[in-house]
């Protein structure tokens, strides 16, 4: 009996060795694709920024070649995409073959019903994703200014480099403009850190601005340090997209100096942890754009962020 427990141990152990290898660890990335990853891979984060002409959004799949790699649930009947301002995969990131790669974006077809025809899919963007091995990427899709014929989409790429981001005390942040008609002077990103006592008014403890006049596809690949909120604290700080030299104190943005729809689209609460790092941008249409006319309600100017790690 002893002899056969042996046996057995030998050859479990190792496997179980393998399974605590494969299922541990904070740098595990567990990627949609990652059971199939390619041996020289890259990771890239997926951005969808892009208004549609007139102001009539679209979905997109992502693929590279024939093979799609962005993946989003299905409703029976209705093939369903990646919406705009949205961020594929939303935590981690996806892993695709680096080198020159053919890309696309593509609106997926939607089928026949017995009262509407069917609506066949749409190329958005077609082109290359270009990458190194073992890099980070984040990759927006944008567009022409959509209240112009014809409309044009592409890619803005930038660098995800985690290298300035040593302090683990504290939380890392940048800024990128991907707003295709944004003012000549661009934007200014205003970060106020509040405190508050129950029933009271919050009091504005700390404003930091450190972007300034940043216009379209404009901003700063390299990540920057801010204070990291407490861990017992869901507070965060209020994110405001301002129109450039305004009033730095203005957690309102009510002042006259800020163009009409950023004061409802324009602010945000984001909870920096200390050891994370978080890109901030800035989507939508400067005037606000649907069905060809201007809006105050949609594709307005607005705020998104997400974790990069």
């Amino acid at each position: 009996m002893k002899n056969i427990f042996n046996t057995i141990k030998k050859a479990v152990l190792p496997l179980l060795g393998v399974v605590l290898i494969a299922s541990c660890g904070d740098e595990h990335d567990f990627t949609p694709y990652e059971a199939n990853a390619p041996e020289n891979a890259a990771n890239v984060k997926f951005i969808h920024a892009a208004v549609g002409a007139a102001g009539t959004n679209f979905q997109v799949n992502y693929f590279m070649g024939t093979e799609k790699i962005s993946s989003v649930g299905v409703t029976v009947g209705l093939p369903v995409g990646i919406t705009m301002g949205s961020v594929y995969p939303v935590t981690l990131y996806s892993l695709v073959q680096s080198g020159d790669q053919p890309f696309s974006a593509v609106t997926p077809k939607i089928a026949a019903t017995a009262t509407v025809a069917e609506i066949p899919a749409v190329d958005r963007f077609v082109g290359k994703l270009v990458t190194e091995k073992g890099k980070y990427y984040s990759n927006f899709l944008i567009g022409s200014l959509p209240n112009v014929t014809p409309v044009t989409y592409s890619t803005y790429q930038v660098n995800d480099d985690f290298s300035t981001a040593l302090d683990k005390t504290k939380a890392y942040i940048r800024f990128i403009n991907v707003i295709s008609n944004t003012p000549v002077a661009g934007y200014d990103l205003g970060i106020i850190k509040t405190t508050s006592i129950s029933g009271a008014t919050p009091v504005v403890t700390k404003e930091i601005q450190t972007y300034k006049n940043v216009t379209f596809k404009g901003g700063n690949e390299v990540f920057i340090p801010i204070e990291a909120q407490d861990p017992n604290d869901a507070r965060g700080y209020q994110i405001q997209l301002r129109v450039a030299g305004s009033a730095t104190n203005n957690p309102t943005l009510a002042a006259p100096a800020l163009v009409a729809n950023l004061a409802n689209s324009g602010t945000g609460i984001l909870v920096p942890r200390a050891g994370r790092v978080y890109t901030i941008f800035c989507r939508g249409f400067a005037g606000g754009l649907s069905v060809g006319a201007p809006s105050t309600t949609v594709n307005i100017p607005a705020i998104g962020w997400y974790t990069n790690k």
